[in-house]
């Protein structure tokens, strides 16, 4: 196993490099498979397609872990990068930075400062905007008619667009790896500035054994194409298949297994709640033997609880694995606003944030007991929010006709327990654990003033 180890507050850190070492999505064996194609192709341009929340930035940054020692990989984050009017800039950048590691045991030196020298050339003579027509290339260049046309500042830019590439190839060779440039983010980008990136990977590096990566959400990018052409759905692929060899899906995923991967990213956020004992479980999993076959530690059974909890609800509101990675980040950001005085009630968080999500007004009627289909399915996985505790307190609440699937012995029990809970975290007075049970909702309520769509 690969490690790296940093130094935080003088204490050692070790930080696991090894690829897919948190592999929630089963995508190892997928990226070995990927691997070996990439290893042996003749072609140059791939892209490796998934929606929104697919996984996609996860799967490049670990199979380029588990590339590093056969080919030599550059990862460019194109979306950090589209405040630049040239994406040819910041790919050059990237490209002679990760060669010029190289340099220090090759004698690679003086091509790389050729090649540095012809790149400078053709960004100084073009724009590099050839996206709305191949002629724009050299925008700068001006017809001459005193010149012998083979003299023209045209014909120089294509002589030293060929000796770029051919000065590349030879430092390639002499490498003698395969040079891999994964493009992320891509899809994200202005769509000006996609095309451009496009038409730039195939028109400057057609190069063998020089291949691009691209990882994008087709759809997103077919959309940019649309909006800068106007072009109809055959037109656009059509147009995508000029510049892109291959295009490879990466595999659908369950809800359950996306589901369990962002809950595991969050985890930190959840433990921190659990180890200064502000976390309550209605449902009693973390302390429970529910799962004691399993062999696994507490907050093992307490993910998978939570993540059958959560795959329920999703199912319920019929979430996309878009509308599940939106859903956690939403729950992020609520994670963020309770203070060191707030406790985690772990089950209606979850619930309220993605009601609020799906339809604020369905959120409302949970809240004030308005029944509605949503309403009605949702009770059969969860009591109330406010039969929690309310119900055992106040007689409007006490009287509520809920889904026969509430074990009521259960709730009377788990009523008492909740109460126990709030005396020793929040007071020891009813009527203040019973508001502050009451404006729970309003924390999570807050959370529709964000934009947290990307």
């Amino acid at each position: 196993m690969a490690d790296e180890i940093e130094m935080q507050n003088n204490k050692e850190v070790v930080q696991t490099t090894e690829p897919f070492a948190d592999d929630k999505l089963n995508r190892k064996t997928v990226a070995e498979n990927f691997k070996n194609v990439l290893l042996n192709t003749d072609l140059n341009v791939f892209s490796v397609s998934a929606q929104w929340g697919g996984g996609k930035t996860y799967f490049i940054e670990n199979l380029i872990k588990l590339m590093q020692d056969d080919s030599i990989n550059i990862l460019y984050n194109a979306w950090e990068s589209d405040f630049y009017d040239k994406p040819i800039i910041p790919l050059l950048v990237e490209l002679f930075a990760k060669l010029e590691e190289y340099d220090l045991k090759t004698q690679l030196e003086e091509e790389i400062q050729k090649s540095k020298e012809f790149a400078k050339k053709i960004c100084e003579k073009t724009s590099l905007q050839i996206g709305v027509n191949f002629g724009v290339l050299n925008c700068s260049a001006n017809f001459d008619p005193s010149k012998k046309m083979i003299d023209s500042e045209y014909n120089e830019l294509k002589n030293e667009i060929r000796s770029f590439k051919s000065k590349l190839k030879s430092i390639q060779e002499k490498l003698g790896k395969k040079i891999i440039i994964f493009v992320d983010e891509l899809d994200r980008c202005n769509p000006m500035y996609a095309i451009k990136t496009l038409e730039i990977v195939k028109h400057l590096f057609g190069i063998s054994n020089i291949i691009f990566v691209l990882s994008v959400d087709k759809k997103q990018l077919e959309n940019s194409v649309k909006r800068i052409f106007g072009t109809n759905d055959g037109d656009v692929n059509g147009y995508l298949r000029k510049f892109i060899d291959v295009d490879f899906q990466l595999p659908d995923n369950s809800n359950e297994e996306l589901i369990h991967y962002h809950l595991h990213n969050l985890w930190d956020k959840i433990d921190k709640f659990i180890k200064s004992d502000r976390y309550y479980n209605y449902n009693l999993q973390y302390k429970s033997v529910s799962y004691a076959t399993y062999q696994v530690p507490d907050y093992e059974k307490e993910q998978m609880y939570l993540s059958s909890f959560i795959a329920k609800i999703i199912i319920i509101l019929n979430f996309s694995a878009r509308d599940i990675e939106k859903f956690f980040m939403r729950f992020n950001l609520f994670l963020n606003i309770l203070s060191k005085k707030d406790v985690l009630l772990v089950e209606p968080s979850l619930l309220l944030n993605a009601l609020a999500m799906y339809d604020i007004n369905e959120f409302d009627n949970y809240i004030y007991l308005k029944q509605s289909n949503i309403f009605l399915e949702i009770n059969k996985i969860f009591p109330l929010f406010n039969g929690m505790f309310l119900n055992t307190y106040i007689p409007e609440v006490r009287g509520y006709n809920r889904s026969d699937s509430i074990d009521r012995n259960t709730e009377r029990h788990n009523a008492g327990r909740l109460n126990t809970f709030l005396t020793r975290t929040i007071s020891k007075n009813i009527d203040e654990q019973a508001k502050y049970l009451q404006n729970y909702p309003t924390k999570i309520k807050f959370i529709n003033n964000f934009d947290y769509n990307e």
